[in-house]
């Protein structure tokens, strides 16, 4: 019985010596990654990689850790050593991990019947999008033998205190306060490491516990509420901008041939100032609801139809069609940014698509529905999913101009009047978005 309470207590001591030695060598090897990302943005877009190359192989004859750079094509630019495959299996999962702009995976624990490496990698990005990755082989032997020892140390120590330790609180001490610290002990780190959303659990805790874990569940939500706000409000600011910008320039230069157009060139300004407005109230707060609007309805068609007048001038001077369908009256919310919607569609629909191009405003039960559809190569079944996620993009439009914000942009939209998204493939080919808002039932048409 002894033996086994000994090895109950033994077990969390063990795992949190071979865990934590594994997460300090990860952290400190982290900074290092970050910092040959850094070095290596300008590489990946001009080209230019033997300075990359000769910082690699310095880096590696220093602290005995291979490094090499791909692109996000998984292309090995530099190496500090050659041979390099892209294709083994943890290298493989790292780099999906990387490549995708999600979180490193967890360490495993540096046991010492384990051998290996430790793959320490971090993407490599500008203005949001993901160009590669760079990675670290870190060896794992000195923190391997750092861990026997402590081990050891620990063995030692159990064996002399078994006699002197009361059978009947070992179980429950051990695990009532190493477990809520070893707990608090990993959140901590996901935190350091940018998993702001990490929690954790204080039931059953001891009241000094419970009080620790409650501070740090409001510090971590705290965090991730200001990190949330502050990304959004960035990347939607610099979307939003460019395109009435962009519009303001088409309209300006088109006054001498279309004068359609003459009367958007203010519009767009006024637009752009608004939007300013909007975003830095978006920005100091957490509800939709604190955002000012009117209490009369809007209706969707006649909004789509005005303007829609701008952009036939914007396409003809493209050589595209625009076909105006269907428009069928409906009151939606008057908070709704219809402009902004449009603008982001139509301009996807241009470059992305193929003409023609079909713009309407139909009713569905309860919902409003503005549809933009082009007849161009579509998305598989598999992209259609993640439409609408921000910095997404399919691989055939990587190489294409863009963020990957303006349909999240879209989304958010609708959501904030309670509406959706919808991207589906109609018959003949292309790809129609679908922007579903709620009928308000007593507008007058």
């Amino acid at each position: 019985m002894v033996i086994v309470l000994a090895i109950v207590a033994a077990v969390p001591l063990a795992n949190y010596i071979a865990t934590s030695a594994s997460r300090t060598l990860f952290l400190s090897r982290s900074n290092d990654a970050d910092w040959f990302a850094t070095m290596a943005e300008s590489p990946l877009q001009t080209g230019d990689i033997a300075s990359l190359r000769e910082l690699a192989v310095r880096y590696h004859e220093l602290y005995n850790t291979p490094v090499f750079v791909v692109d996000v094509d998984r292309r090995v630019i530099a190496t500090s050593r050659s041979g390099v495959d892209v294709q083994e299996s943890d290298l493989d999962a790292a780099l999906d991990s990387t490549l995708a702009g999600r979180l490193p995976a967890e360490p495993p624990a540096l046991w010492p019947w384990r051998s290996g490496e430790m793959v320490v990698a971090r993407p490599v990005v500008n203005n949001g999008r993901v160009l590669g990755a760079a990675v670290l082989r870190v060896p794992t032997e000195k923190g391997r033998d750092q861990v026997e020892r402590g081990l050891l140390l620990l063995l030692g120590g159990l064996l002399i205190s078994i006699g002197a330790v009361v059978i009947g609180i070992v179980r429950p001490v051990t695990r009532w306060v190493l477990r809520p610290l070893n707990d608090l002990d990993n959140a901590t780190h996901q935190v350091t490491r940018g998993a702001l959303d990490t929690r954790v659990s204080t039931d059953g805790r001891a009241p000094e516990l419970r009080r620790l874990g409650d501070s740090f569940n409001s510090m971590a939500l705290s965090l991730h509420q200001a990190r949330q706000r502050e990304r959004e409000f960035v990347a939607d600011a610099s979307h939003q901008l460019r395109t009435p910008l962009t519009s303001a320039r088409i309209h300006i230069e088109g006054l001498s041939r279309l004068s359609p157009t003459a009367r958007f060139a203010l519009s767009d300004i006024d637009r752009l100032g608004r939007i300013v407005q909007r975003l830095s109230r978006l920005a100091g707060s957490d509800r939709p609801g604190d955002i000012e609007g009117s209490d009369d309805a809007l209706d969707l068609a006649q909004a789509v139809k005005e303007r829609l007048v701008g952009w036939k001038a914007v396409y003809a001077a493209d050589d595209l069609e625009l076909i105006i369908g269907e428009m069928v009256p409906g009151g939606v919310a008057p908070e709704l940014e219809v402009d902004d919607i449009l603008d982001v569609l139509l301009d996807n629909a241009s470059k992305y698509g193929a003409p023609p191009v079909e713009v309407s405003v139909t009713r569905d039960g309860t919902e409003v529905v503005l549809s933009v559809r082009d007849h161009g190569l579509g998305l598989g079944s598999r992209d259609l999913k993640k439409v609408g996620e921000r910095f997404w993009r399919s691989a055939h439009h990587r190489e294409m101009p863009g963020t990957g914000l303006g349909l999240a942009i879209v989304r958010s939209e609708a959501a904030r009047v309670g509406g959706r998204v919808v991207a589906r493939p109609p018959v003949g080919g292309g790809l129609v978005i679908e922007v579903r808002v709620p009928l308000i039932e007593d507008y007058d048409i």
